[in-house]
Formats: C-alpha cells, sequence, structure tokens
C-alpha cells in the first residue's frame, strides 16, 4: 500500500461530510481535477448535499449518493449541464476509499453524484473522474456503511445520509456561492423521523399502583368539561353568591360590536381620502401655474439668447470676409519689400505651375530645340579644331591653342588601356584559367591516375 500512496500526487482543499453513520474526512486533487473538484466544492458551500442519502451501496465495489431527488437519476452541476472528465495518469482505481464522479453511461455527463470504491475497481479506469480520497480513520465509517443490508436493486433498506457538509480548506478562492432557493429533498429517513403517530394518548392506570383513584378522577373530569363544553372555572363550579355564572358578553354582541367598528374605520377612511385629495389639489394647481411661468421666462431668455449670438457671429464673419485694401502709397519701405518678394515668388511658382501643365508633345518639343543645340555646338568646335591646326606654327602653339578650344572638340582615349592590350595565348599572372570538370581532357586526367593506382595496387598484392 505505501508504494501506491507515494504514486498518488499531493491533495489540495479537504472537505468533511457529517454523516448518520459518523464523519467522513475527504481530501481533493485540486491541481489534477480542477473541474470536478469547484462543482463539489460549490455545490457544499451551497449545502446541495444536505440530507441527501447514499442511494446505491455495492457491496465490494462502491457506495454512491450525491442525488438531491435520492433516486440515482438526477443531479445537477454548477455549470448548468454536465461537464467533461477529467483523467490523470497517476489516479487509478486501485484501492478503496477512493472519490469518484457518477456518470449516466455515457462519457463527458458528470453533474453531483459522487461514490466512493471499496476496493479495487480497474474496470473503471479512464471511465470516471477520481478527484479525492477518504482520509485518516474515517474510512473505518465508509467500512460501516458497506455492511449495511441491501435490497435486489443495491439500494440500502435504512439509507445513510449526509447531515451537513463543512469545507474545510477551499482551494478555490474566487467561489461565490449562488443564492439558489431550492426546496429540500426530504429522504426516507428523515421522513420516518418527522412522521407523527396519528393515535391518541392513552393511559395505561395498570401500571400504577393507584390506577382505580386516577381512573375514577379522570371520568369526573370529562364528565365536568362535556357538560360546560371547555375548561370548568371557579365561577362554573363554585357557590360563592359574589360570583356570577353569567356571561358578560354573548357572541352575538360581539359580532355586532364588530360590524359597528369596521362601518365606523371606513366612514373615517374615505373622509381622510377626500381631505388628502383636496389638499393635494390645492398644492398641485398653484405649483403647476408657477412652473408654467417659470418655464416661459426661461424659454424667451434662452431664445434672446440665441438671437444674440447669431447677431455677433454675423459681425464677425463681416469683419473678416470683408478685405482691407490698401495702396502701395500707404506701405511703409518695409512692407513694400515684402510685397513686392511674395509677387516675384507668385510669378515664379506660376510659371513652374505652367510648365509643369505643359503636353507631352510640348515637352517633346522642347527636347529637340536642346539637341539641336548641342549639335550645333559640336559642329563648330571641329570647325575651330580645323582652323586651329591650319594656323598653328610649332607644336607649343598647337598645344595652346587645342587648350583654349572648347571641350567638344576634343575625344576621350585611355592610355593605359592601350599599353595593357596583350596576346590571348601568353600566359600570365594576371589571366585565370577556366576549369571546366565536363570537358574530355580534363575527365581524362581524372581517369588516369585512378587506373595507374589500381594496377599498382593489384602488383602489390601479387607480390604478398
Amino acid at each position: 500500500m505505501s508504494s501506491i500512496y507515494n504514486l498518488e500526487p499531493i491533495t489540495k482543499g479537504k472537505v468533511l461530510l457529517y454523516t448518520s453513520h459518523g464523519d467522513i474526512e475527504i481530501e481533493l486533487w485540486a491541481r489534477e481535477t480542477p473541474k470536478s473538484c469547484r462543482n463539489f466544492v460549490q455545490l457544499c458551500l451551497e449545502s446541495y448535499y444536505d440530507n441527501v442519502i447514499f442511494h446505491r451501496l455495492v457491496k465490494g465495489f462502491c457506495l454512491q449518493g450525491g442525488d438531491a431527488t435520492g433516486t440515482g437519476s438526477g443531479g445537477e452541476s454548477i455549470y448548468g449541464g454536465d461537464f467533461k472528465d477529467e483523467f490523470h495518469q497517476r489516479l487509478k482505481f486501485n484501492r478503496r476509499g477512493l472519490v469518484a464522479m457518477a456518470n449516466s453511461g455515457s462519457p463527458n455527463t458528470n453533474t453531483s453524484q459522487f461514490f466512493i470504491t471499496l476496493g479495487e475497481a480497474p474496470e473503471l479506469q479512464n471511465k470516471h473522474t477520481i478527484f479525492g480520497k477518504v482520509a485518516g480513520n474515517t474510512i473505518f465509517n465508509v467500512i460501516r456503511m458497506a455492511e449495511l443490508e441491501t435490497d435486489s436493486n443495491d439500494r440500502p433498506l435504512e439509507p445513510p445520509f449526509i447531515k451537513s457538509v463543512e469545507v474545510l480548506n477551499n482551494p478555490f478562492d474566487d467561489i461565490v456561492p449562488r443564492d439558489i432557493k431550492r426546496k429540500p429533498e426530504v429522504t426516507e429517513v428523515v421522513k420516518k423521523k418527522k412522521k407523527k403517530s396519528e393515535m391518541k394518548a392513552t393511559k395505561n392506570y395498570k401500571l400504577l399502583s393507584f390506577g382505580d383513584e386516577a381512573e375514577e378522577d379522570e371520568g369526573e373530569i370529562l364528565e365536568a368539561t362535556e357538560k360546560v363544553g371547555k375548561i370548568a372555572s371557579a365561577h362554573d363550579k363554585g357557590n360563592d353568591v359574589k360570583l356570577s355564572k353569567d356571561v358578560a358578553v354573548t357572541d352575538e354582541q360581539l359580532i355586532q360590536d364588530r360590524e359597528v367598528i369596521k362601518s365606523q374605520a371606513e366612514i373615517i377612511r374615505n373622509k381622510l381620502k377626500k381631505e388628502n385629495s383636496l389638499a393635494m389639489e390645492s398644492l398641485v394647481l398653484p405649483l403647476t401655474a408657477e412652473k408654467e411661468q417659470k418655464i416661459k421666462q426661461m424659454k424667451d431668455q434662452s431664445e434672446k439668447l440665441i438671437n444674440d449670438i447669431k447677431k455677433i457671429g454675423k459681425v464677425e464673419k463681416e469683419k473678416t470676409e470683408t478685405p482691407v485694401n490698401k495702396t502701395d502709397q500707404d506701405l511703409n519701405d518695409s512692407e513694400k519689400h515684402i510685397v513686392n518678394e511674395f509677387r516675384r515668388e507668385l510669378k515664379e511658382t506660376k510659371g513652374k505651375f505652367k510648365e509643369s501643365k505643359k503636353t507631352k508633345s510640348e515637352r517633346g518639343k522642347e527636347h529637340l530645340k536642346l539637341l539641336d543645340g548641342f549639335k550645333v555646338s559640336i559642329k563648330e568646335s571641329r570647325v575651330m579644331h580645323e582652323v586651329v591646326l591650319d594656323e598653328a606654327v610649332n607644336g607649343d602653339e598647337e598645344e595652346e591653342l587645342l587648350n583654349s578650344i572648347n571641350l567638344f572638340s576634343h575625344s576621350f582615349v585611355d592610355q593605359e588601356r592601350k599599353a595593357k592590350v596583350k596576346d590571348a595565348n601568353i600566359m600570365d599572372d594576371d589571366t585565370y584559367e577556366i576549369y571546366d570538370p565536363r570537358h574530355p581532357i580534363n575527365k581524362r586526367k581524372r581517369v588516369k591516375p585512378k587506373e595507374k593506382s589500381s594496377e599498382k595496387w593489384k602488383k602489390t598484392k601479387m607480390l604478398t
């Protein structure tokens, strides 16, 4: 058993069931099965399990309860319906005292019913959620319940029931119990206790030593009560003259007095209602008139304010819209300078804007004009170059004249490139050799050394 307990995870949470056969302390695996434990703890806090019986007992197998109807076909969860199963590899049906959820025979149909195992049950593995265990010596109370007699339907003849539940350690701090007004389901045991005997109490005078005297006294008392119809008093039994036997007020007089009182009360109520209605009318009418006057005054004032605001707005608009026309003569020197610069910038921006608005044909014409001018400048530079060469006397004069000519008369020549022109067949340090492995010559070069090496290996093998 110690090895089994070592494999089980650490518990978190504890609940104590006060039953008719002793207390049952249940420790919960809230980390491994949070949904089942939350459901069980919240139902305990809501007193759902109070006066609920254990409706099923299979000896050597399980003790089942948690159905408020006591039939085994009821039950409800805090989630508003069935909730899913929660299985854990370290929780197994390998001993007695395990607390698990009962379902309707199909997976993921858990509600409020639970059962306590009375032995090993490997056939229930991964079919029912294990969420707790019976702790300490309270397991012996479960064993006591397991020894009760049952009928053919595994129902205890005298079902044990849960009196109340106490949550000793709540693993969920955020649980808020619901305000559910549930009619408590009265169990069979509680019904038997609450039943009152319908038989009248009778005295057995034979058991008493003075039974004969007591019986005689009882007979006299009964005769007196039958004559009077009620318990006799000193007025009825006594012979004193001062004590009259007549009734002070008869039943008819009492009825009449009650009717008179009711009629007077109705009259008073009607008067009060009329007075109240008149008082309310007198109070309401002047108040309504005053209110109407105040409302009218407020409306008039608001309309006046709105009109004034509109007038002020119109005046300000007229001021802003009317331009201030000043002539150049009225301006200062600094103002004139600023105005002139502003006008010049306006002209430039207008000109740029007009140029940007030109069509493609106009732009093309401008480009062609520029090209024509470029051609003309090249022709002129060539003519100048020929004239200079004709007029030059010495080489020094020719160089000076050429330097003075326009740029377009020169032609660019790379002298270094002329010097570096070489023959393609001459190999140098600067030349690069291209080696293509797919070329047939290179293939032969690779294959021949391999064949030679294989021949050498064969010869060495023959020698050995």
